[in-house]
C-alpha cells in the first residue's frame, strides 16, 4: 500500500530552524495489530544539501498490510505549521498538542536505518538536518552507498566528501557496502597541474573491509583510466562481492585471505593472471571479462557449486576439478580465441588436434559432476569438440541446453554427450544461425551419416527450438531419427520458434556455398 506523506512549507517562517520542524504521522484503524505491522519503509527525502533549506517535496511510506486488511489502515499527514486546526471532535488546544508529535522520530533505529538503506551517502547525510534525532543517526546505519559520484562538480569534490564520511562514521560496523570511482573522461585531460584520479578509491575499499561488511559491490571506471583492482582482500567477514570494470595483473589472483567468501561476481575485468584461486568460493560468476590471447588462464574452486562463464574475451580458461558443481553456464559464443575454420597450420590444435596423449581437457571434465549444464558457443570453437575426445562422463547431469549453429550442427558431439549422461531427464536443443546464413549445408547434409546410438532411459522431456526464419527442417528430422533411434518417443519431442538477435544481417546463400560439389539432387 502507498501512503502519502506531505510536507507542506518546511521551514515556512524565516529563523525557523530545521532540526525543529516536527511532522506526524498517525495510522488509523489497525486497533492493537498496528503495532505489529511490519512497516518496510522506504523514505526519499530530498533536501538542498547543507543548505539548511529543506525542499518542499513529499516523503513516500511504504507500508505493507502484513496480516491487516487493506482498507483498514488510514494515513494522516500534517507539519506543525500550516496543518489544520479544527479536528472532528477535538478542541483545538489538543488538536494542536497532537499535531506536534513526531512520531517517524520515535521508531527504533533498526527501522530507520532501513528506511535510508537504499539512499545514497549524499542524501543519506542529509537528514542529519530534519531533527536532533537525526543528526547521528546515518553514522551508525550499516549500509554505505558511496555511490552516483557524477553528481559532484569534480572527481576533487567527490574524494573530500567521501573522506569526510569516513572520518566522521568511524569503525561502526558495515554489513552492505557499495563504492563506485568517479569517471574520469572529462574531468582530466592530461594537464600536468590535475591530481591523479579516484586517488583513494583502494582506501575506500581497505575501509569496508577494516568495518567487516559483509556484502561488497566495486564499481571501477569504465570510461577513463582503467582501475586497478588492489589484491589481495583480507577479511574474516566478506560473504559476497561484486566487482565490475577493473583489471588485476599479478601472477596469481588468490582469494584465500578471505574464508568465508562463497559469492563472486565480476563483470567488464581484464585478467592479466596465470593462476585464479577461489578456494572457499561456492558461486561464480564471470561475465564480459578478458583473458589473456595467448596462455589459458588456470582457474581453481573446488567447492564451487554454481559456475557461470559468459562472454568472455581472449583464450577459455583452464578449469580445475569441481566435484561439488551442480549448475554451470558457459557461453564460448562472443569473443573466444579458441577457434579454427580449417587451416594449414601443423601447430592448430583447433584443426590438428594435440599429440598422442598430449590433451588436456579445458572445461567439460571439469563440469562432469554437474546436475544442470548449459552449453554454448559459435561456430568455429573447438572446444567443446576437443573436450569431448577426452570422454567425460556426466553420470549426474539431469538437464542439458546445447545451442548448436547451423553451418557446424555437429550430430556426432551431441550423440557423444548423450552417450556419457545416463541419468539424462530433460534436453533442449537451439538451432541458430550465424550473423548471415539462414539455411544449414545440405551438403554435409548427405554425406553425415549417424549411425550411432544412445540409451538416456530417464530422457522423458526434449525440445527442439529453432531460430524463426531458420530452414533447418532436415536437420531437425535427423535429429528426431537419432532420438527415435534411441528409445525416445516422438510425443516427447516438442518443438518451438525463438526469436533472431536483431542485430543479425540476414543472407540467404546456396548450399553449394558450403559444398562445391553438391549437385542439387536428393
Amino acid at each position: 500500500m502507498k501512503l502519502h506523506l506531505d510536507l507542506n512549507a518546511l521551514p515556512d517562517e524565516a529563523g525557523q530552524d530545521a532540526n525543529d520542524v516536527k511532522f506526524d504521522v498517525a495510522v488509523a484503524g489497525a486497533g492493537e495489530a498496528g503495532s505489529q505491522i511490519d512497516l518496510n519503509v522506504e523514505l526519499r527525502l530530498a533536501i538542498g544539501c547543507f543548505t539548511g533549506e529543506p525542499s518542499r517535496q513529499a516523503v513516500s511510506l511504504l507500508l505493507p498490510p502484513a496480516g491487516v486488511k487493506e482498507e483498514q489502515p488510514t494515513i494522516e499527514s500534517r507539519t506543525c505549521r500550516g496543518a489544520r486546526n479544527k479536528i472532528d471532535g477535538m478542541p483545538k488546544k489538543k488538536a494542536a498538542a497532537s499535531i506536534a508529535v513526531d512520531r517517524i522520530s520515535q521508531l527504533p533505529d533498526e527501522l530507520l536505518h532501513q528506511v535510508l538503506a537504499s539512499l545514497p551517502v549524499d542524501e543519506v547525510v542529509q537528514t542529519s538536518a530534519l531533527a536532533r534525532r537525526w543528526r547521528h543517526l546515518w553514522k551508525r546505519m550499516p549500509v554505505l552507498r558511496l555511490v552516483h559520484p557524477r553528481r559532484f562538480a569534480s572527481a576533487v569534490d567527490y574524494d573530500k566528501f567521501v573522506n569526510h564520511v569516513i572520518t566522521l562514521r568511524g569503525d561502526a560496523p558495515l554489513v552492505n557496502c557499495e563504492i563506485e570511482s568517479h569517471l574520469t573522461r572529462d574531468d582530466y585531460a592530461g594537464e600536468p597541474d590535475e591530481p591523479d584520479p579516484n586517488l583513494y578509491f583502494d582506501s575506500w575499499i581497505q575501509y569496508a573491509l577494516s568495518c567487516k561488511v559483509q556484502v561488497l559491490r566495486v564499481v571501477g571506471d569504465h570510461v577513463g583510466d582503467e582501475t586497478q583492482l588492489a589484491l589481495p582482500f583480507i577479511s574474516q567477514h566478506l560473504v559476497k562481492l561484486d566487482v565490475q570494470h577493473f583489471f588485476v595483473d599479478p601472477d596469481v589472483l588468490d582469494f584465500s585471505s578471505c574464508p568465508v567468501l562463497e559469492d563472486l561476481k565480476m563483470q567488464d575485468a581484464g585478467f592479466w593472471v596465470r593462476k585464479m584461486s577461489f578456494p572457499s568460493l561456492k558461486r561464480l560468476c564471470i561475465s564480459e571479462c578478458n583473458f589473456p590471447a595467448d596462455y589459458r588462464v588456470c582457474i581453481s574452486a573446488p567447492r564451487l557449486v554454481s559456475l557461470q562463464l559468459l562472454d568472455c574475451q581472449g583464450k577459455t580458461p583452464l578449469l580445475e576439478g569441481m566435484p561439488l558443481l551442480e549448475t554451470a553456464s558457459i557461453d564460448l559464443s562472443t569473443g573466444c580465441k579458441d577457434k579454427c575454420g580449417g587451416c594449414a597450420d601443423q601447430t592448430c590444435e583447433g584443426c590438428r588436434g594435440y599429440p598422442v596423449g598430449g590433451y588436456q581437457s579445458v572445461i567439460l571434465n571439469s563440469l562432469s559432476n554437474a546436475v544442470n549444464l548449459e552449453l554454448r558457443d559459435q561456430p568455429k570453437v573447438y572446444i567443446y569438440k576437443r573436450d569431448l575426445e577426452s570422454y567425460p562422463a556426466f553420470g549426474r547431469l539431469k538437464t542439458l541446453l546445447v545451442d548448436m549453429w547451423c553451418r557446424a550442427i555437429d550430430l556426432h558431439a551431441l550423440v557423444r554427450i548423450l552417450q556419457h549422461s545416463p541419468a539424462l531427464e530433460k534436453l533442449t536443443l537451439q538451432l541458430r544461425s550465424d550473423e548471415r546464413f539462414l539455411c544449414a549445408a545440405r551438403g554435409e547434409r548427405k554425406h553425415v551419416k549417424i549411425e550411432e546410438s544412445f540409451a538416456c532411459v530417464h530422457l522423458k522431456e526434449v525440445s527442439i527450438e529453432c531460430e524463426e526464419r531458420l530452414r533447418v527442417k532436415d536437420k531437425v528430422n535427423q535429429i528426431v531419427k537419432i532420438l527415435n533411434r534411441s528409445g525416445i518417443l516422438s510425443e516427447h519431442i516438442s518443438f518451438k520458434k525463438i526469436p533472431r538477435p536483431k542485430a543479425y544481417c540476414i543472407r540467404s546463400v546456396s548450399p553449394s556455398f558450403f559444398d562445391p560439389n553438391w549437385s542439387g539432387e536428393d
